[in-house]
């Protein structure tokens, strides 16, 4: 019973990820390390992101290079001076002449990287991906050693180097999750045989023959999970600048309100479409696992944020949140009976799909395949389609300057007239609906409007649904503010 217990004790839990806005400046490491020390005498590990604005600097001098601009070696300057800084800060002498001496370590390759890229006037995914890795190896050891002066033992991995064995180089890369499981007992069992709190790098892997490989941007919510999965963990917390998910943009909308608990389903649907809280692909490694996600402010960790369960309740409304891309474009392919020619569909997405290009959803009738994509590779998908020569397709077009809106709720399916009551708030509202479509996913509902109307629909939309449960609410507080008083 005593070993099972110190068993137990050693396990790690809880995985906690810090983006890169939870870590701008000293201020903002020493809250992280609050709410690491908070959890003691458990244990936890940690995944970071870069330092905020890091990576989009590294972006720059890739870019500086290639365009044979010798002011990448200011950018490589300030980024050093700024890690400094914040260790000058942060660490006592003793442990900031080792933050130095890692710092120059990793400065130094990235020099030579991109020195090669001058030189040679070209580069790779894999060098690319090198170059911009750099940020989360920087602020993994910072977190590191700033925890061994607050009196923590920690260990850092770099997520290259554990078998993060991803299925391509460059970017928006996927990790082969049977390699992982087999590649990272190792991993495991260094850290279930030892005391300290791992650190690792969010954001990148590796793929078989070493190359480094990116998630995409917002990518280290990704690794927190591949990581909580490799750990058998039982929670993975990623603290954000925003408490949680919310029914809309904020921005869009500010009477948003939280949402405390979402089914995996719904939150993988609302990130898919826009919702920024968290990466899309964070819920895939996860599928097989009981492992409960939550989001929640960094600021303030105390304030309820939501819960990503892995089976939802019940009973929830039919919708509960709006996520809306402003920047879709629909690939109009028309002929006789091409919506069931039997393989067309798949060669066209294998086509696109070689060419990194991403379908969003496909609208299908008997005459025309509409493929929703994201506007930047609308014209690519064209040429790419054009070029098969297919005698069955008779036309193509390109319809730009649209927006898709996904509602999203488990109920959706089990709940009569909600397409009816969002086709009376467009028809109200005078917006024309270019497409719908409510069978793509059971627990969403899209619909794509001219990107001019796609402010006022939202906020329609929102109002419809949200507006008399948040009077309700409001009421329900002041009655029970009266009792008290």
């Amino acid at each position: 019973m005593i070993k099972k217990a110190e068993n137990d004790k050693q396990k790690i839990r809880k995985v906690f990820k810090f983006g890169g806005s939870c870590l701008q400046d000293s201020a903002s490491v020493r809250q992280a390390l609050r709410l690491i020390k908070a959890e003691q005498p458990e244990r936890v590990a940690v995944v970071v992101s870069a330092i905020q604005g890091v990576t989009d600097l590294l972006q720059d001098a890739y870019h500086q290079v290639l365009a044979q601009d010798k002011n990448y070696k200011g950018t490589l300057h300030y980024l050093k001076r700024k890690h400094l800084t914040l260790a000058t800060e942060l660490l006592s002498l003793k442990r900031f002449g080792k933050a130095s001496e890692i710092f120059s370590q990793i400065f130094s390759r990235l020099d030579r990287l991109l020195q090669g890229i001058a030189l040679v006037g070209e580069t790779t995914p894999g060098v690319k991906a090198r170059v911009l890795s750099s940020g989360e190896r920087l602020s993994a050891w910072l977190l590191a050693l700033a925890m061994e002066e607050a009196g923590l033992t920690s260990r850092v991995y770099e997520t290259d180097r554990i078998g993060l064995v991803v299925d391509q180089p460059g970017e928006g890369a996927r990790v082969n999750l049977k390699k992982f499981d087999k590649n990272f007992a190792g991993v495991l069992a260094e850290i279930a045989a030892g005391s300290f709190i791992p650190v690792f790098t969010g954001f990148f892997g590796c793929t078989e023959n070493g190359q480094v490989a990116l998630f995409g941007r917002n990518g280290s919510d990704y690794s927190a999970a591949i990581i909580a999965r490799g750990l058998r963990a039982d929670i993975l917390i990623t603290f954000k600048d925003v408490s949680g998910f919310l029914t809309a943009d904020p921005e869009l909308v500010p009477q948003a309100r939280p949402i405390p608990y979402l089914d995996r389903k719904e939150a993988a649907e609302l990130a898919y479409f826009g919702a920024r809280v968290l990466h899309p692909k964070t819920l895939e490694p996860l599928s097989d696992r009981k492992l409960t996600v939550e989001i929640r402010s960094f600021e303030k960790p105390e304030t309820p944020g939501t819960v990503i369960c892995q089976k939802g309740a019940k009973r929830t409304p039919a919708i509960k949140s709006f996520a809306l891309n402003q920047n879709i474009s629909v690939l109009k392919i028309e002929g006789p009976g091409v919506g069931d020619q039997p393989g067309l569909i798949g060669l066209l997405g294998s086509r696109l799909s070689e060419k990194n290009i991403n379908i969003l959803t496909v609208l299908t009738s008997q005459t025309c395949i509409n493929l929703i994509l994201p506007g930047p590779v609308a014209e690519l998908a064209y040429q790419v389609i054009a070029e098969l020569n297919e005698p069955s397709i008779k036309k193509l077009s390109v319809e730009h300057d649209l927006a898709l809106i996904a509602g999203v709720g488990l109920s959706l399916r089990k709940t009569p007239g909600v397409a009816g009551k969002i086709f009376s708030v467009m028809a109200r509202e005078k917006i024309n609906l270019e497409f719908f479509s409510s069978g793509a996913s059971e627990v969403a509902i899209y619909l794509v409007v001219k990107k001019e109307a796609a402010d006022r629909a939202i906020k329609a939309l929102h109002q419809e649904y949200f507006a008399s449960a948040a009077k309700l609410e409001e009421a329900g507080q002041k009655m029970q503010n009266a009792l008290v008083n």
